[in-house]
């Protein structure tokens, strides 16, 4: 539960952009007060600052050339980043919902983060639900462009639904009835109001343009123009306060429509423009002689927060098992394409025999087994993506942060990528006739296991520094042919480039791989020469008409069997990925 906040102020909040020739002011000199139980919308033409505002107001981070100037209060003390994520939720424009869960697991889950528990957090949850008008939906799954779920408009409200589960002090919401039409807009914002008073929540949200009842519903409103201020008070002052200024808003028309169309300089004419801008002068001029500064009085005692990184890791390993379970994406597509790649194995390379004319197909078959299961790892990203984009909104909620998520992640993969490895290890082993024993198979299994861990670890570090499908994929694809390139089989290691032998090759976690399986195949395997006696490698069996598959291993430069080496660096490889992309995670901003 949160600690309760009586005030959330901010006095001459302003926001620059400064380049090399110029410098914007987005917000100028923005300050405002809401208290708790109100509700305060955010209002202005498109690019006004509404946004910006709240998001600076969130602290939420702002362009790295930015100059941000001005106070934010909570009861009266100066508000930091670490008690803003304690005491505030933010629900943002897009919707980032996990597209496998149902509406009911979605608004769960959330309250389970905050920390909410037994009968209160179920009967939390139902409330929440019928208040937001998706009882009928609890039980349909969110949806994703594959799987047919909620419509755009209910999305919106599991997103409101999802934060205001949690409880939160002040909740600040971007654009919350964007997408709904005008009844759905009006319920959606009382169904806000209504939490606020009840809860002593403070609310803050930008909105476009509500219809006549919607906007009487806000307590305060903040009317921003090119960042600056028009008027930022009580909506049932309003009408007085313009009419007291020379702009008497005529009766039946919606007050909030005739001040966004006073303020609005985009849609004009160079004359008009130039009227419109001397109104807007005037507005704000009006304004700030009209305003009092505001101050910070009382005092906030912060409540010691929790380690949620760890408390919440159990919750978010159980979120991340329903989505494997259902998410057709995450593991099943890929089992498929794991599945297809072993038959087409199977038959391609079936029941190859003892002769020696079957060596260089067992070498091919080898490689093609780790190399593509490898590649094959790209089939996660889009999973990862939207995995990402919860964690970035939740991280930023202060529900958890990247450790909990990195941990999980990795996890909830390990059991399932096992699953994957033993499919097509049980079809491609027997098919291709490998080396048959139960050592064998287990080292076979063993191999392409750890490949196919350190495949998905390298691709969640790419697509944790780059949260983009498209560039996540290219640049995936891009790695895995270069551990391909390098790993010692199109290009054997004592005829390899120096250059590349002496850095990549020894990071080549597909490299460790193949060298591990050839040695399983051909340590403990002999092969029949032709049926002249001719030999394609010299070895002791030579005069029994046989080549040994040491001698195999020895032509390509593989002496030694460091099993436990090899694993070693696997797992070294596999922790190194992972720690990047916690790194990654941890650092970002």
């Amino acid at each position: 539960m949160h600690t309760k906040v009586d005030s959330f102020r901010w006095s001459n909040v302003s926001l620059k952009i400064k380049s090399k020739n110029n410098s914007v002011c987005l917000i100028d000199n923005a300050s405002g007060e809401v208290q708790a139980g109100e509700i305060m919308a955010l209002m202005g033409p498109s690019g006004s600052g509404k946004t910006t505002l709240l998001n600076i107001l969130a602290h939420r981070n702002n362009p790295r050339s930015a100059v941000q100037t001005g106070d934010i209060y909570v009861n009266g003390e100066h508000a930091s980043l670490s008690m803003m994520k304690q005491l505030s939720s933010y629900v943002e424009q897009e919707d980032s919902l996990i597209g496998s869960l149902t509406v009911q697991e979605t608004v769960d889950f959330s309250a389970r983060f905050s920390q909410l528990r037994g009968q209160y957090r179920k009967e939390a949850v139902d409330r929440t639900i019928e208040l937001l008008g998706l009882q009928n939906q609890k039980n349909v799954k969110i949806g994703n462009p594959i799987q047919k779920g909620i419509s755009g408009g209910q999305k919106r409200r599991v997103s409101i639904a999802s934060q205001i589960i949690t409880y939160p002090s002040i909740l600040f919401l971007d654009e919350p009835t964007s997408g709904l039409d005008s009844v759905a807009s009006r319920e959606v914002v009382s169904m806000i109001k209504r939490v606020a008073e009840e809860e002593n929540m403070a609310v803050i949200c930008s909105i476009h343009q509500p219809s006549t009842y919607t906007f009487e519903l806000f307590d305060k409103v903040l009317f921003l123009s090119r960042g600056k201020t028009v008027y930022n008070d009580r909506v049932d002052k309003l009408v007085k306060y313009f009419e007291s200024i020379g702009f008497s808003i005529p009766a039946y028309i919606n007050p909030s429509e005739f001040v966004l169309d006073l303020i609005n300089t985009d849609f004009s004419s160079s004359v008009i423009d130039d009227d419109r801008q001397d109104v807007l002068s005037i507005l704000v001029d009006k304004w700030n002689s009209h305003v009092t500064p505001i101050e910070a009085v009382g005092a906030f005692e912060q409540m010691k927060s929790d380690d949620k990184e760890v408390l919440n890791t159990r919750v978010l390993l159980q979120r991340l098992l329903i989505k494997a379970r259902r998410d057709i994406f995450t593991y099943y597509v890929r089992l498929f394409m794991y599945l297809g790649l072993a038959i087409l194995m199977g038959t391609v390379w079936l029941r190859l025999g003892n002769g020696q004319k079957n060596i260089q197909p067992f070498i091919n078959a080898i490689f093609f087994s780790g190399a593509f299961m490898s590649f094959m790892s790209v089939a996660y990203i889009p999973s990862f993506i939207e995995d990402y984009h919860s964690y970035k909104k939740e991280r930023l909620n202060g529900l958890y942060g990247p450790f909990a998520f990195t941990v999980s992640n990795f996890i909830i993969g390990l059991p399932f990528l096992f699953l994957i490895a033993s499919v097509f290890s049980i079809i491609t082993f027997f098919m291709c006739n490998f080396n048959k024993s139960a050592t064998g198979f287990f080292y076979y299994l063993m191999w392409l296991f750890l490949d196919l861990v350190a495949a998905e670890s390298m691709t969640i570090f790419i697509a944790s520094i780059f949260p983009n499908f498209v560039i996540s994929l290219a640049l995936t694809a891009f790695a895995n042919g270069l551990w391909m390139s390098v790993g010692g089989f199109l290009v054997p290691s004592n005829i390899l480039n120096k250059f590349w032998y002496y850095t990549f090759y020894w990071i080549d976690y597909q490299r460790y791989v193949f060298q591990g399986m050839m040695f399983n195949e051909f340590s403990n395997r002999n092969f029949n020469c032709d049926s002249q006696c001719h030999c394609m490698f010299d070895s002791p069996l030579a005069d029994q008409c046989m080549v040994q598959g040491t001698a195999v291993l020895d032509n390509l430069g593989y002496s030694n069997y460091s099993k436990g080496l090899w694993v070693g660096v696997l797992i070294a490889i596999i922790f190194v990925y992972r720690l990047g992309s916690y790194l990654v995670l941890r650092f970002r901003k």
